[in-house]
């Protein structure tokens, strides 16, 4: 891991997206996969700039969901400025409503449930390290930026957190579906919450 570290450059769109820019001239390697989801000040790709490795992380106030790549995905040249990807606003964030889909078209949540899905294709991870206890069990209660579980993708982790625009402010996990370490698809259900 790179122990240097850059912020990348954002516009902000009227529509609440967020494009994300590189911060210098470089090297890309590991740009995120449409689908995934970035925290604020999270580190997302490396920069080789001149022989020398860096982290671009977001800034402070900017996270979201990349809803569409702007440059290959491993080892391409970049101008300072230059678009890399686009984040969607927080609303598409892997919490649907009551009545989205989940993980099979076929499949409803239950209609006083809130299902928190996966981000992205990947490993779900229940805890934050092996020997570590669960994010949560059924039965716990969670609030609006309660951390759930990881989503891996080529050892990058994905936070999965509970919230969102329209979703209650509190709940109980109700159900945990998925198994620890299994592997996952996008849109896949995690977790089903019942508000309270």
């Amino acid at each position: 891991m790179p122990s240097y570290r850059l912020v990348a450059k954002v516009d902000r769109g009227p529509d609440q997206s967020f494009l994300v820019r590189s911060p210098a001239v470089g090297v890309a390697d590991g740009v995120p996969a449409r689908g995934v989801i970035l925290n604020p000040s999270e580190g997302f790709l490396t920069l080789t700039i001149l022989g020398r490795r860096y982290l671009v992380q977001l800034p402070r106030n900017v996270h979201g969901m990349v809803t569409e790549q702007l440059i290959d995905d491993n080892l391409t040249p970049l101008g300072y400025g230059q678009p890399l990807f686009r984040l969607g606003p927080v609303r598409e964030l892997g919490t649907r409503g009551p009545n989205d889909v989940k993980g099979s078209p076929a499949e409803q949540a239950p209609s006083d449930m809130v299902a928190v899905t996966a981000p992205s294709d990947g490993v779900f991870h229940r805890k934050p390290a092996p020997d570590s206890p669960c994010y949560v069990q059924e039965g716990s209660e969670v609030s609006t930026g309660s951390v759930l579980g990881l989503v891996e993708v080529m050892k990058s982790f994905t936070q999965i957190a509970y919230g969102g625009p329209g979703v209650p402010e509190r709940g109980i996990v109700a159900e945990i579906p998925v198994e620890d370490a299994a592997e996952v698809a996008f849109g896949q259900t995690l977790f089903l919450v019942r508000p309270g």
